[in-house]
């Protein structure tokens, strides 16, 4: 990857990848991560969810932290056992679910609700099968090092 992708360009011109176990028809973009060797430890995800979609309720130990670029969706969080509280997803707002709360997101609007979300890289699939070969072809060359001396 050059510097300058590295440092600059279009959202929309970066790879989709395949996030339907997410919801149908969810259109996902690794912006930073360890991918691109600016970010090891997190990755910075761009989401479009269409319109009358949403990512069914879900928990994880990670928080994620969001900003919102176009639309008008809600984010439900179980702060509370049994009691969901919406978080407005508005073009400009920012959100975090903290690690550990059941959380779900709704677009009911007839646009579609596009996004910014950072989680660690453990968090995301994809960030975390790239970062995973990374260090073991790191070790491998480190191997083959020490037996050449």
């Amino acid at each position: 990857m050059s510097e300058k992708a590295k440092n600059y360009g279009s959202i929309y011109d970066l790879p989709l990848q395949n996030a339907s176990a997410l919801a149908p028809e969810i259109e996902k973009r690794t912006v930073y991560g360890p991918e691109g060797g600016v970010w090891k430890d997190y990755v910075m995800r761009h989401f479009i969810l269409p319109p009358h979609r949403g990512i069914p309720a879900h928990v994880h130990d990670w928080d994620h932290l969001m900003f919102t670029l176009s639309g008008d969706g809600v984010v439900e969080v179980e702060e509370e056992p049994g009691k969901r509280t919406p978080y407005l997803m508005k073009t400009g707002y920012w959100t975090r679910v903290p690690g550990g709360l059941v959380h779900e997101y709704k677009n009911d609007a007839d646009i579609p609700l596009e996004f910014f979300c950072i989680v660690p890289t453990c968090g995301d699939p994809h960030a975390k099968k790239y970062a995973m070969r990374a260090e073991r072809a790191a070790r491998k060359e480190a191997h083959e090092e020490q037996e050449e001396r």
